[in-house]
């Protein structure tokens, strides 16, 4: 089980730069956000890797930067879009159900009257 751990967590650190540059599609996401929820250690490294990957820029320029409440906005942003696209992708679906339905009446109604 602990071996098992250690490779999850290996491949959630390997998945960092991908979820800060928001490459992840939505079942990988899900999947890092689901193991960010549940392991420690891997939050505590997402924080590192995020404040070298937004922290030093501000940094650099004397920008001010609160690592913990800008860390906390990007992964609600993260399960926004995933919600945002789930609910985009259940509209094109019955939409095309609706598509294939009024296909069918129209030719049902088309082979009736004529």
């Amino acid at each position: 089980m602990k071996k098992r751990r250690e490779i999850v967590c290996k491949r959630f650190e390997e998945l960092i730069p991908a979820f800060l540059e928001d490459r992840l599609n939505d079942a990988a996401a899900e999947d890092f956000l689901s193991h960010f929820d549940s392991c420690r250690s891997c939050r505590e490294e997402l924080s590192i890797q995020y404040l070298v990957y937004a922290g030093l820029p501000k940094l650099e320029t004397g920008e001010t930067f609160h690592l913990n409440r800008e860390l906390a906005e990007t992964i609600t942003a993260a399960r926004e879009r995933i919600l945002r696209r789930k609910k985009l992708g259940f509209c094109a679906y019955s939409m095309e159900i609706l598509t294939i339905v009024a296909v069918g009446i129209s030719a049902a109604l088309m082979v009736f009257f004529f």
